[in-house]
């Protein structure tokens, strides 16, 4: 009976530990994504659920100086995006697929923008106006 009692109570230590040592995962990080892919052009990258985890794959700074864009991909979605930090709204950005859709941006003074996803099987950079007071003249990442 003794014997039975120290393994019963060996084995609910060992459990017990073994809860408490396991790495934590977020429910964010758990949860399936609304999208992937081409389902995901056009769409909103926080709230599709693919933020978590996303890196910045290049990075472009307009000619002459101004804010950075971020090229951002999501290997969870399969799909990119372009982020602009806080900075004056006239500046503008986007993320261009090639021969295909662009989706612009201007920057906000209060918060980090985003543009709208592509699915990354396409072509596809992110761009930033030249604010030069004449538009139109974009510096760009390279094509991924």
């Amino acid at each position: 009976m003794a014997v039975r009692r120290s393994l019963l109570s060996l084995s609910t230590a060992v459990l017990t530990s073994a809860l408490l040592l396991a790495p934590a995962l977020s429910a964010e990080a758990t949860a399936p994504t609304a999208c992937k892919g081409s389902a995901c052009t056009g769409k909103n990258p926080q709230r599709e659920g693919c933020g978590t985890g996303a890196k910045v794959i290049d990075r472009v700074r307009p000619a002459g100086g101004g804010p950075e864009v971020q090229l951002r991909n999501s290997a969870r979605c399969s799909a990119a995006w372009a982020r602009i930090e806080k900075a004056n709204s006239s500046w503008r950005f986007k993320i261009q697929i090639r021969g295909g859709a662009s989706y612009t941006v201007n920057a906000s003074p209060s918060y980090a923008a985003y543009t709208q996803m592509v699915g990354s099987s396409n072509a596809y950079r992110a761009c930033v106006e030249i604010y030069d007071g004449r538009g139109g003249s974009w510096s760009c990442t390279g094509w991924h």
